[in-house]
């Protein structure tokens, strides 16, 4: 039976996109939300269903995000506040179009402290709702895992990491100084793969 992937391109989605034993039914999903890594995000998510032979569907968003920046004092590299509530709406309702039973999300076991909508609280209230719709599960297999744990996953599976993309700003090359560029180092420092000298600008 189908089953959807919300696909961002970055270490966990990436590396859950390996992990599950029948890619071939597997659709995943990739959302431009407007954010300022779009591009380089919608490459790599593109780059590893590539490699396994299946599609991505790029559901166009950008819009909505770009009006909602002209609203915002700082100008935020995620434009769209509880990004995830959109992402899991848009996972279900594409869901229920192709008659799947299962939207995956690959939040860490950080991100439940990170934002509201990665809580464990969220994940509940959003199965549940989710439930009064049809018989579609939300699943968080990562949860549980650090990111340096799901690293160590990935690379068990053969994944190429290089191929991924962390950084917020949306340069070529990782800034190696926005949140997640540093969360990335750490975890990839703490999984015991360091990773190549000039994949960071410096």
């Amino acid at each position: 039976m189908p089953e959807i992937i919300l696909l961002s391109g970055g270490i966990e989605s990436s590396t859950l996109l390996y992990m599950n034993p029948t890619p071939s039914e597997l659709y995943p999903v990739f959302i431009d939300y407007g954010q300022r890594a779009a591009l380089q995000e919608g490459q790599a998510a593109l780059a590893q269903c590539a490699n396994l032979g299946i599609k991505l569907k790029k559901l166009n968003m950008s819009q909505v995000g770009h009006d909602f920046r002209e609203d915002q004092s700082n100008k935020m590299h995620v434009p769209i506040p509880h990004r995830n509530l959109i992402a899991l709406s848009l996972g279900l309702s594409y869901a229920a179009q192709l008659g799947a039973n299962r939207v995956y999300i690959a939040l860490n076991q950080e991100d439940t402290q990170a934002y509201p909508s990665a809580s464990l609280a969220f994940l509940t209230q959003f199965q549940a709702m989710a439930r009064t719709l049809g018989e579609i599960e939300i699943a968080a297999p990562l949860l549980n895992l650090s990111k340096a744990s799901i690293i160590l996953h990935g690379k068990s599976v053969g994944m190429d990491y290089t191929k991924t993309y962390s950084c917020l700003l949306g340069y070529t090359t990782h800034c190696g100084h926005c949140p997640q560029c540093k969360k990335r180092q750490v975890a990839f420092n703490e999984a015991g793969y360091p990773e190549s000298t000039g994949f960071y600008h410096k």
